[in-house]
């Protein structure tokens, strides 16, 4: 065992081209669940807390309506409520503000302020005979009101500590990453492309470079192909993020100076108006933290790719790569001939299970997803594992729900011949290359050593990272009726000397006497018993038994009635 240990072990730090793709798969997507499940853990507490301090104002109940220390406790608890809501963006980790003593003594001056404007104390007693659940929305409705209140007056420069101004929301450092990614691309897709080009007449250079050197290059051509995928997934994100972004600052702006030109120089305006449009802003504002904060996360992602970025150098010679470009120009005029026929021949059809699907004959040809990361198939089989792109104008080929695509002609007419081969030589490459498999999206068919699953977790295993909470499984477990008793002797002993001890003592008292003496007083100490007659009950009967009745008196009145009835 320990020597097969030595034997990963020793594997695992050479620094070849194989197992850099490996820790670059790991690392990278290892850093995103982290950074996701931090941002997910920041985004539970912060809701934790906040529906805490919901639960307690919804619970809280008055003596009576007009319970004046009732109504002022819970106000109270409503001012903390909202300026928790209000300190809340200072908390993540990207925020530019510190929160002083001196801002959080201001924040509070300006949430008290909004909150008499918005709610007064006597507006509390409609607030008690709602229900709960009203009472959450309104209480929700009353946080983005008070926020609304803060921004625009931070906007006209009258308030708004603690609030990150407009400007740094939308001009922070990861703004700058969409044009660091399009850089980054421009530099690897040529070098994949110059690989690609070497590789496709490497046949021809086989006397010029050994099996050994064109097994380190297609390896670095590997490595190369996944650092482009996890940066155009990255730029992916970013497009994505950048597109809701500019989409939220135009709404931002139309909103305040709509809001602007309602409020102007005015003293008083509806609720009716103007509330509405303060929680819309604030809304807004609350998404362009979001953003920010996604952006900030993916800089960090792309610091991790950067980190790998000094592998990709590669060793392919320049001298090797000019003769294959002009090798590659002499076989292009010929190469394209030969495609312009095939496609001019062959057009949209079933072949052996197979369909055929020809851009000139295929609506939505273009839309089509293509399986493998769109390499060729014939070339990861036939070519230990090398990554070609495969050309679509050939034709896409359906075959077990998998849409495949190949570099040449010769490669689409040994796929038609046999498929099955290429589906099983397929997972046979990914065996002897495991960093193929996440590369190509084959997860499914290795369950066992997906990536996603080894960090995630998956039953019976803890994971590394987890954005969820792990599983929670019932366990049996049998034991045995009766367990099986320990023979221990206490007053067992090792030591020589401790039973020699033992021995004297118990020699000194086969030797001594047991004497008792009866002193004076403790004769006073004994034991005694006392016996007594109890008293008897006795009872004396009289004689003669009398009684005496008492007469009542009965007096008559006449006359009451008439005298001739």
């Amino acid at each position: 065992m320990k020597s097969l240990v030595d034997t990963v072990v020793e594997a695992l730090g050479k620094d070849t081209p194989m197992l850099n793709t490996i820790k670059l798969q790991i690392n990278f997507h290892s850093t995103y669940l982290q950074r996701e499940f931090q941002r997910q853990q920041t985004i539970s507490n912060l809701t934790f807390e906040a529906n805490k301090y919901i639960e307690d104002i919804v619970k809280f109940e008055t003596k009576s309506p007009n319970d004046y220390e009732g109504i002022k406790t819970l106000y109270k608890k409503i001012f903390k409520y909202l300026l928790f809501k209000n300190t809340q963006h200072i908390l993540n980790k990207y925020s530019s503000i510190v929160l002083t003593p001196a801002i959080n003594n201001t924040i509070e001056r300006e949430v008290a302020a909004a909150l008499e404007s918005v709610l007064p104390h006597a507006g509390l007693r409609p607030f008690l005979s709602l229900s709960a659940a009203d009472k959450e929305t309104q209480l929700c409705e009353l946080s983005n009101i008070i926020i609304g209140i803060r921004l625009f007056n931070k906007d006209i420069k009258k308030g708004g500590v603690g609030l990150e101004s407009f400007e740094e929301l939308v001009n922070h450092p990861g703004r700058s990453l969409l044009n660091a990614l399009n850089q980054e691309l421009s530099e690897v897709i040529e070098q994949c492309d110059n690989y690609t080009i070497f590789f496709a007449v490497s046949d021809q250079l086989k006397d010029k470079c050994d099996p050994a050197a064109l097994e380190v290059y297609k390896d670095e051509l590997t490595f190369k192909r996944q650092y482009l995928i996890n940066v155009l997934e990255l730029k992916s994100d970013v497009q994505t993020s950048e597109q809701k972004v500019d989409s939220l600052v135009a709404s931002y702006k139309k909103k305040m100076v709509d809001l602007q030109q309602l409020i102007g120089n005015k003293t008083s305006i509806p609720k009716d108006q103007v509330y509405p449009r303060f929680d819309s802003i604030s809304q807004s504002y609350s998404e362009l933290v979001e953003e920010k904060m996604l952006a900030m996360m993916r800089s960090e992602m792309m610091k991790v790719l950067f980190e790998h970025r000094a592998k990709l150098a590669g060793s392919l010679p320049e001298i090797l790569m000019k003769e294959a470009r002009l090798l590659y120009l002499e076989n292009a005029n010929k190469l394209k001939e030969e495609e312009a026929k095939f496609m001019s021949e062959q057009k949209s059809e079933a072949i052996n299970n197979i369909i055929r699907l020809m851009p000139n004959t295929t609506p939505d040809f273009m839309h089509i997803p293509l399986d493998y990361l769109g390499f060729c198939l014939w070339t990861i089989v036939k070519r230990n594992g090398l990554l070609l792109p495969g050309k679509p104008n050939l034709g896409v080929y359906k075959y077990q729900d998998r849409y495949c695509v190949f570099c040449s002609v010769a490669a689409i007419e040994e796929f038609l011949a046999d498929p099955e081969f290429f589906m099983k030589g397929l997972l046979a490459q990914c065996r002897r290359q495991p960093e193929l498999i996440h590369l190509l999206r084959l997860e499914e068919h290795f369950k066992e050593i997906s990536l996603a699953e080894l960090l995630q977790g998956k039953e019976g295993q803890k994971p590394l990272f987890s954005i969820s909470a792990p599983l929670m499984v019932d366990k049996e477990v049998e034991t045995p009726l009766h367990f099986e008793e320990k023979k221990i002797v206490p007053d067992y002993s090792w030591n020589a000397w401790d039973l020699k001890k033992k021995a004297l003592q118990i020699i000194k008292i086969r030797n001594k006497q047991t004497v008792s003496t009866q002193t004076l007083l403790s004769n006073f100490r004994r034991d005694t018993e006392t016996q007594v007659w109890p008293a008897k009950e006795a009872a004396t009967n009289t004689m003669v038994y009398a009684s005496t009745n008492t007469e009542l008196p009965k007096t008559y009145i006449v006359g009451l009635r008439d005298k001739n009835v």
